[in-house]
């Protein structure tokens, strides 16, 4: 493991990692991909049901296609968002925490 021996405040080994930015961004990269892929693929229904008669079955497989869309999507932006969130994790926030004196300190 590569946890630090001990807390550089109190010297306890009790210190566990810490990924706060990383959940943080992760959730926001959710969000935020399936809504942007839903948004666009019902766009994309609206404007292909505009042209032409609306069909039952041309409805069904574009919201099918929107969500499977929005899923992968929302895969994408997690990746991309826990990848930004551990950066910010290891450059910014205290990326481990000592549970003996319940502080977070930066380990490079």
């Amino acid at each position: 493991m590569d946890f630090p021996p001990f807390c550089p405040y109190c010297q306890s080994r009790d210190v566990v990692p810490r990924a706060t930015g990383l959940k943080i961004f992760g959730a926001i990269g959710i969000v935020v991909g399936a809504a942007g892929a839903f948004k666009a693929s019902l766009k994309a229904l609206q404007v292909l049901q505009s042209g032409s008669v609306a069909l039952p079955g041309i409805a069904l497989t574009g919201i099918a296609s929107a969500v499977l869309t929005a899923m992968s999507a929302s895969a994408l932006g997690c990746e991309i968002g826990t990848k930004a969130g551990a950066q910010l994790d290891r450059m910014l926030l205290g990326n481990r925490f000592c549970r003996s004196c319940k502080r977070s300190f930066i380990y490079l």
